[in-house]
């Protein structure tokens, strides 16, 4: 997961997250970079994500893992 050479990743720039009405869920939306759109364009918007409370926890806990992971041991590409 950490050889960026074999895919193209697409930096994000923002988010937007909410909770999302008459659901016990939130939506997030990304905004992010196209490497193959020239540089002269704004930020990219993605599509809606919806994710459950439960999601949404494992997100957080697992963001935080590697976060930690990566403050331990330097970013390595």
């Amino acid at each position: 997961m950490n050889d960026f050479n074999r895919f193209t990743f697409y930096p994000v720039t923002g988010w937007h997250i909410g909770p999302l009405s008459g659901h016990a869920a939130l939506v997030l939306q990304f905004s992010y970079l196209d490497p193959q759109v020239p540089r002269a364009r704004s930020a990219q918007e993605s599509l809606f994500f919806g994710l459950t409370i439960e999601m949404a926890k494992e997100l957080v806990s697992s963001l935080t893992t590697q976060i930690n992971d990566a403050e331990k041991n330097g970013t390595q590409h």
